[in-house]
């Protein structure tokens, strides 16, 4: 079975279409957990017509954020498979049956994606293609620079998700690249379906106003994976990739304090081997002021309001 976990949190003008995209699944052997994150406006009315549908498990409790209305998901999740879709997103009707069968045929692998592609607003057709790369079976050293993977474009093993320890509630975004990080800490390996299976909601200002935010969270998450990956032992290379991935974002943030001692400070921890990269943070610390501050996500979705 798979269960296909949606939290809600002020979403009553959305939430029916995200469901009715899940009900027009090609697949039949699947559960939606609707997880009502204490909302405040009428979700619990608009979706009192579905909650006759046998298929739906409707679940309340105060609000958790993202991270823990999917936890009450999973914990509440009958199915051997996850997909989590957020409330103003929507799947394709092959989705359910491509990944499932994928995941059946490839036991080695516990999390599979796919492309997405944005729509605008409350336009379903209005869409555009979202340009990711893409890399599968042990991506850890691509991860650790940000995340590739639409959270609605995912299918995962429910045991691979626990046995990762379940989303980290104390974060308010990026919850999702925490956990894909932490399960390619695991072992865990991830594949790829090609092809459009979900589509993500855009609305105007909201990755815009947020990515500062974003990327302090990225540090807070660089952080934490540094500290698995030394408990851990991971090969050095991999510590390399991590630390420079932190102090990218350590300057996109303007967490400037310390930040050439610090450059010197991981060179002596991890040797020889991170020597160019501080020698190039150093010098792109002292370029900052006359360096062009653009984000690539930002920059696209400027263009599409701007057309």
């Amino acid at each position: 079975m798979i269960s296909i976990i949606i939290p809600s949190y002020n979403s009553a003008h959305m939430v029916c279409d995200t469901i009715e995209s899940v009900l027009n699944s090609k697949e039949e052997n699947y559960e939606i957990i609707l997880v009502n994150d204490g909302s405040t406006d009428n979700t619990a009315e608009v979706l009192s017509p579905y909650f006759s549908n046998k298929r739906l498990k409707y679940i309340e409790h105060e609000n958790k954020g993202l991270a823990g209305a999917r936890n009450t998901g999973i914990l509440n999740a009958k199915g051997e498979y996850l997909v989590f879709l957020d409330a103003d997103d929507l799947i394709l009707p092959d989705k359910l049956t491509v990944q499932q069968k994928y995941l059946d045929v490839n036991p080695s692998i516990d999390i599979v994606y796919s492309n997405s592609e944005w729509f605008i607003e409350d336009n379903f057709d209005n869409t555009r293609d979202v340009s990711f790369p893409v890399y599968t079976g042990n991506v850890i050293e691509y991860l650790i620079y940000g995340n590739f993977i639409h959270v609605n474009s995912v299918m995962v093993r429910k045991d691979a998700v626990v046995n990762a320890g379940l989303f980290d509630e104390t974060l308010r975004e990026l919850e999702d690249w925490d956990l894909w990080l932490r399960m390619a800490l695991n072992g865990s390996k991830f594949g790829f379906t090609p092809g459009v299976l979900s589509k993500v909601r855009i609305r105007k200002g909201s990755m815009t106003s947020n990515q500062m935010r974003m990327n302090v969270t990225m540090v807070r998450v660089l952080e934490k994976t540094i500290i698995m990956l030394e408990l851990k032992n991971f090969k050095n290379s991999i510590l390399v990739k991590a630390n420079h991935a932190l102090f990218i974002y350590r300057l996109k943030t303007k967490q400037n304090k310390n930040y050439i001692q610090d450059l010197i400070k991981t060179n002596y921890k991890i040797g020889i081997s991170f020597s160019w990269i501080m020698l190039k943070m150093s010098l792109k610390y002292f370029l900052l002021p006359l360096l062009p501050d653009r984000d690539q996500t930002v920059q696209q979705l400027e263009e599409i309001w701007n057309r």
